[in-house]
């Protein structure tokens, strides 16, 4: 998919349960993202995905 790029979540982020957008800089809770797919950021029309990884 063009223009996709994946983040590596680390322990802070789950510590604050969310992440700041790439490109707008605007703090999204991972609920928001579930919820809604985008950045919270008012003018910002970013889409967010969370994937979990299950290894065995």
């Amino acid at each position: 998919m063009a223009g996709e790029q994946r983040v590596r979540l680390n322990e802070i982020d789950a510590m604050e349960m969310g992440i700041r957008c790439p490109n707008c800089k605007t703090y999204t809770s991972f609920g928001d993202i579930l919820a809604t797919g985008q950045c919270r950021g008012v003018e910002c029309t970013t889409g967010l995905e969370l994937e979990l990884v299950i290894s065995e």
